[in-house]
């Protein structure tokens, strides 16, 4: 027997045991990896102990809103950018030690939820909501807003939103209509408010006005066939139809060209431009129009395009803007010639009554019939089509009602011109002059059931003639003026139309903060520090806020606008219904199998969310973009995804795939800490007369990374922010600094144990905080763990409480010179990793180091063991260059003119296995020259 091996074995099985039962009882409180789907405790710790609520303090308050989302449904991914977004913002002000208010809410959204259930209504029931009457119809509407809100709010939790819930509103709330009503009034004593006929934005289908944001351009490259709501069949679009006209007196004709022979019946004159010879010697002339059977002018107009068609156009002013200017500039007879149901309005029995697009094709058939087609051709257009019904969109002249917008334009343009109201990025403010300066009236009527109704009433009495409208607080108070004007006898009817979501959320800046009924808070917290939201309802929501805010309460209801990139899939497709891409934000948080995804998808179809074609697509896109289904990624991973990029750009893409790998950054963090439990000892913790080089440059790399973090976020530069966090914590303090001071904590010098103790800790302890506003309930999870076993740890229940790394806190700490040189360190690591990636370390590769300087030769050798720790190769070497020997099975690789590595290999057959990998480097075109040599 031999005794020494059998020693030496049970030495090796005892220090296992020990290594084993010591490493249980320190990470006694670690799970093996970070459990991220119990994260909701922390949520309920945080509103327990208030951390979100408004606390005293001295300081200004940083103030937001919520942009609400839409009762409609529950939160999509796009949700949750903007949610992190301003949770990142919130959070950061909070621990910097400023209050902070930030108020949650949801939008009552009402033509867009009207639509969502009166779909549900019919897929689950087989009704109309003119089946059940507006009554019950409205009751079922509650009943949908208060189930999404249960969600929505749920959602708003598990994505971490610090918001205070106990200033949550609701547009439609009964506050808020008390604010929407006293807006109108003071509008309307301004003569800011008017009711008059003008051609709106009409949905057949909806049977509705709706606002410029609810259409939706399509660009058609040519013939296109279309589903269109009321239509068996698909309707052809993107044809240009040339019809001819016969001249008054003459044998000649004119020819028009138009995209909307539908609207013939509406015509009213040819126009053409005066300038255009080919036409202008008919100007003053008649031609015959041979459905209206009657003579209409051919006049000369300067906004005529001579390129469009044939140069000649029909003028039709019911029906579309432009003709409809004209028809007013040359005093033009209006002919309604489409009816709110989309059908046609005639004398002629041929049309009367007819859907527009049967009989569209109806009339090129009598065209046809009498000679007067001259031929029909693809053509590329754009096609306004309803975002939420799908229906084409009829422009068409009717009584609304609308605010003047001109003088209240100037102030918001004059605003951003004079710097008082900041637009970041700034790109945006040629679209804010543009869009301001050729601002029309705002339409802000709406033919629904649910919404704020209109408070205008109007007055009936024996002897009216024209309609007479009053805008008042209630019906009595309506009375009240009515009969002080015309005596007892008098009725006062409210209009059954509501306003235009967009009204009632364009006050929430001051409405949120008390007015007009509570003017304290509204003097104390009004106007807000920061308005966040998608660049894509700049005009819709922000520049009428801005409008609205002025003109209300004399000040800008924000100081500066931050505005995000729309929300893309990895493909860079808007993530949207249509194109069924849309994500849940629990499916990355949790998981999902694709059986499960498509299983949601198919119950969105049963419940009337999405239709036959969006479902076919949705099960389409789940299958190319999940075909696995999606693994749990965990709510911070995802919060880090969406900081990740420059929010700021047009589009911001989500990748699954870089989630995913944002949650092996959240691992790896939680491994470190185990790693750093498991080597110091606390009663070696204590500042220590000097630090190694390796402990001085990491904490030099701290200081940059929480300057840059810093900096990151007062420019709302996310992504920077992000980027230093995982330079440092991944690539500088776990992938080198950690691996380095293992050889380090094996050494017996006191100094370099105690110097790699504190550092260790310190940097582990300040990362976590520089992390809170991004990765909260990370942080949370790991600091609560941590503070039990580790000193310069706070004693706290949540990093909420804690204060925010500062630049001049860790200013001292920064040594760019040391930086320098150990870059060239960390680049020698990398380059050893990379050499020896492919060798068994059984071979016991051996690696030399060859410099020309005696200066790199010292500073080498003295961090030697941070580069044996660092490269995991225990047999290293530093050599000067003139002192240098080769040896042979070596492979060379010069780094730089200054330095060389040498590989050892005594295994002849691995050293050819390593040859070839270098020389397929090559093909593939890496700029670094590797030679190889054998003796």
């Amino acid at each position: 027997m031999n005794v020494t091996r059998s020693s030496h074995s049970l030495r090796e099985h005892f220090y296992k045991c020990f290594f084993k039962s010591y490493c249980n009882q320190k990470l006694n409180d670690f799970p093996k990896t970070f459990p991220s789907k119990d994260v909701l405790k922390w949520y309920q710790l945080w509103e327990k102990n208030n951390f979100f609520t408004l606390q005293n303090c001295d300081k200004e308050p940083f103030k937001m809103i919520l942009p609400p989302p839409n009762v409609t449904g529950t939160l999509h991914i796009g949700h949750a950018l903007t949610a992190t977004i301003q949770d990142v913002l919130a959070r950061w002000n909070r621990m910097k030690g400023y209050p902070v208010i930030w108020i949650p809410g949801l939008d009552h959204a009402g033509i867009a939820t009207q639509v969502v259930v009166e779909k549900y209504l019919y897929k689950t029931k087989g009704y109309k909501k003119t089946d059940i009457g507006k009554e019950q119809f409205l009751s079922l509407i509650w009943e949908w807003k208060n189930e999404k809100e249960n969600v929505i709010k749920n959602q708003l939790r598990l994505l971490g939103s610090s918001v205070d819930w106990s200033k949550e509103y609701f547009t439609i709330s009964e506050n808020h209509n008390f604010a929407v009503t006293e807006a109108l009034i003071k509008l309307n004593e301004r003569n800011m408010l008017y009711r008059d006929k003008d051609l709106i934005n009409w949905s057949p289908s909806l049977q509705s006005a709706i606002s410029d944001i609810e259409v939706e351009f399509v660009e058609l490259i040519g013939k296109t066939e279309l589903e269109v709501p009321g239509y068996k069949k698909k309707v052809t679009f993107g044809q240009l139809i040339k019809i001819a006209y016969q001249i008054k007196d003459s044998e000649n004709e004119l020819i028009v060209a138009t995209t909307r022979p539908e609207t013939l019946l509406g015509d009213v004159a040819i126009a053409v431009h005066p300038e255009d010879d080919r036409y202008n010697k008919y100007i003053g002339r008649y031609v015959w129009h041979s459905l209206r059977e009657t003579f209409i002018p051919i006049i000369g107009d300067t906004s005529v395009n001579a390129t469009f068609g044939t140069g000649a156009v029909k003028i039709t002013p019911a029906h579309d803007h432009l003709d409809y200017k004209i028809a007013k500039d040359h005093g033009l007879e209006i002919i309604d010639t489409i009816d709110e149901h989309g059908n046609i309005i005639t004398n002629n029995a041929n049309y009367k009554g007819l859907p527009r697009f049967l009989a569209r094709d109806k009339m090129l058939n009598e065209l046809t019939n009498r000679g007067l087609l001259r031929g029909i051709e693809s053509h590329k257009m754009t096609l306004p089509r309803c975002s939420r019904s799908g229906d084409i969109i009829e422009y068409l002249l009717k009584e609304q009602w609308f605010v003047r917008c001109k003088d209240m334009a100037q102030k918001a343009l004059q605003a951003v011109k004079d710097g008082s109201l900041k637009i970041d990025p700034n790109i945006y403010e040629s679209l804010w002059y543009n869009w301001l300066e050729n601002i029309r009236d705002w339409c802000i009527s709406r033919q629904l059931w649910w919404g704020h109704q209109i408070p205008a009433y109007e007055i009936k009495t024996e002897q009216s003639k024209k309609s007479e409208w009053i805008i008042a607080r209630s019906k009595e108070d309506a009375l009240f003026i009515a009969q002080k004007k015309y005596g007892a006898h008098v009725e006062v009817h409210q209009d059954n139309d509501v306003l235009d979501t967009w009204f009632s959320s364009a006050l929430l800046p001051f409405a949120t903060m008390g007015w007009p009924q509570k003017m304290e808070d509204f003097k104390k917290y009004y106007p807000l520090t920061l308005m966040e939201t998608g660049h894509d309802i700049l005009f819709f929501w922000v520049a009428r806020m801005v409008m609205l805010g002025l003109e209300l309460t004399g000040q800008l209801p924000f100081k500066e606008v931050l505005l995000h990139g729309v929300l893309c899939d990895a493909q860079g497709k808007k993530i949207s219904k249509s194109l069924g891409n849309v994500i849940s934000p629990e499916n990355i948080i949790n998981g999902i199998s694709l059986q499960d995804l498509n299983e949601q998808s198919k119950e969105s179809y049963n419940a009337g969310i999405l239709n036959k074609t969006e479902l076919k697509r949705t099960l389409t896109v789940n299958g190319k973009m999940f075909p696995n289904g999606i693994s749990a990624c965990g709510v911070d991973a995802l919060r880090m995804t969406l900081c990740a990029h420059n929010i700021k750009n047009r589009t911001v893409s989500f990748n699954i795939i870089e989630c995913q790998q944002n949650y092996f950054f959240c691992n790896k963090i939680w491994q470190a800490s185990k790693y750093i439990l498991l080597m110091v000892t606390p009663d070696k913790y204590c500042k220590p007369e000097r630090f190694t080089t390796l402990d001085s440059w990491i904490l030099s790399r701290l200081s940059l990374m929480v300057e840059e973090v810093n900096t990151g976020f007062v420019e709302r530069n996310f992504y920077k922010a992000v980027a230093a966090i995982k330079q440092f914590i991944y690539y500088e303090f776990c992938d080198i600094y950690l691996e380095a001071t293992k050889w380090g904590f094996r050494s017996e010098e006191e100094l370099v144990v105690i110097s790699h103790t504190y550092t260790l800790i310190n940097c582990l302890e300040v990362s976590l905080r520089i992390l809170t506003p991004i990765t909260p309930f990370l942080t949370d999870e790991l600091y609560s763990r941590l503070s039990k076993q580790l000193p310069s740890f706070l004693s706290l229940s949540s990093l909420s409480e804690a204060p925010y790394p500062t630049t001049e806190e860790f200013k001292d700490l920064r040594n760019e010179l040391l930086d320098e040189r150990m870059n060239s360190i960390v680049n020698l690591i990398t380059e050893i990793r990379s050499f020896t990636a492919n060798i068994s370390k059984k071979l016991e590769p051996e690696v030399h180091i060859v410099v020309d300087s005696s200066e790199d030769h010292e500073f080498y050798t003295k961090n030697i063991n941070a580069i044996k720790g660092a490269s995991r190769i225990w047999n290293v070497s530093i050599y000067l260059k003139e002192n240098y020997v080769k040896t042979a099975n070596s492979i060379h690789e010069e780094l730089n003119s200054n330095c060389s590595l040498f590989l050892l290999v005594q295994d002849k057959s691995t050293l050819d296995q390593i040859l070839q990998i270098i020389e397929k480097r090559k093909t593939r075109g890496e700029n670094k020259s590797r030679k190889s040599m054998k003796i």
